[in-house]
């Protein structure tokens, strides 16, 4: 039976985000599979990051739409179940199930980390949808688990569905990045709990004991953005995957020191393009990596330069085991998972 899903598309309007990023993997991989219908609905003009037009936007979204217009848009086009991959969804129950994805829990485990204007109404609405979902599909086991004991939401109603690795990321590269000097790699937002602070330290610290490695970081903007102090510091802002794939093609390695992360997908990329892994100790990261990175406590600027120190002199040892990591995250598993999860409600 070809299974006919209702998929919230609203965060494709701001299309650099990483819920945006899931919602097209894993649609595109539910498609190639032939037995379900996936069926957009929401979207909307792209928003510029930071806007105070966005945070209205959005916060119009989260009272209205998810709540209201999205339910009965989904109800309209006959489909079977209902699809919110993001922090906002139905905030009480209805006739059709509804599924939704949750992949972190930053406002309620780490909300100092949070600007003030979204903390608020995000941990309402997430502790809300949590409760409301027929079923709570997260992208680690740390996340669930966090679901069942901050929410309340019993087991047998969470689903764990690992994301992807684009195969993209697996392909060798001719020309790496056109940085002279040898890099130490940071990928996301310049968001508080991405601890970029605590990072330029350690780089600081490891070029201190004689390596001339600097720190390069890339991604979109966002709020909370990091006044860099050292000159060893280059910020290239958002890149396309192609120049994604060339910057971890070029890196000493790859740091994700985060003190929060709900999976922490820039890890495995980096592990199937072949660069090593250093990782903060904590939430789903050391599950994600499986022995493959180099964990360290985000809070010490030395261990974290240890770690740094230790995949730039072991660097061979830590590819081979990142890229056997990486190859076990495939969209095509999130699908099936994803599907198995579906058809418990159809």
């Amino acid at each position: 039976m070809t299974l006919r899903i209702a998929f919230d598309a609203t965060y494709q309007r701001q299309p650099d985000g990483g819920i945006a990023r899931y919602g097209r993997q894993l649609t595109e991989a539910l498609r190639a599979r032939g037995d379900v219908e996936i069926i957009e609905i929401g979207g909307g003009p792209t928003q510029k990051r930071g806007t105070l037009r966005r945070h209205f936007i959005t916060i119009g979204v989260d009272l209205v739409w998810h709540p209201v217009v999205g339910r009965m848009r989904a109800a309209t086009t006959g489909a079977d179940i209902y699809h919110c991959p993001g922090l906002r969804g139905p905030l009480t129950h209805g006739r059709m199930p509804i599924v939704v994805t949750i992949h972190d829990l930053v406002p309620w485990l780490n909300p100092e980390l949070m600007s003030r204007l979204t903390r608020g109404h995000a941990r309402l609405a997430q502790r809300r949808m949590a409760r409301t979902a027929d079923l709570v599909l997260c992208n680690s086991q740390d996340t669930a688990n966090d679901v069942e004991r901050l929410f309340g939401v019993r087991a047998a109603r969470l689903r764990v569905t690992p994301l992807g690795v684009d195969p993209m990321f697996f392909e060798s590269v001719a020309r790496p990045a056109p940085i002279a000097e040898p890099y130490v790699l940071f990928i996301g937002s310049e968001q508080p709990r991405k601890n970029l602070e605590r990072l330029e330290k350690a780089v600081a610290i490891l070029r201190g004991r004689g390596y001339p490695h600097i720190l390069v970081t890339a991604g979109a903007d966002s709020w909370g953005r990091v006044d860099f102090g050292d000159s060893f510091v280059r910020k290239l802002g958002k890149v396309s995957d192609a120049e994604l794939l060339r910057l971890y093609a070029g890196a000493a390695c790859l740091a994700i020191p985060s003190l929060h992360e709900g999976f922490g997908l820039p890890a495995l990329e980096a592990m199937a393009a072949g660069t090593p892994v250093v990782a903060s100790s904590t939430s789903a990261l050391p599950e994600v990596t499986g022995g493959a990175a180099i964990l360290v406590d985000p809070l010490d600027p030395h261990e974290i330069a240890d770690g740094l120190e230790m995949a730039i002199t072991e660097r061979d040892a830590w590819i081979q085991r990142g890229r056997r990591r990486a190859a076990e995250f495939t969209w095509t598993r999130t699908a099936a998972l994803t599907m198995d999860a579906y058809r418990e409600l159809a």
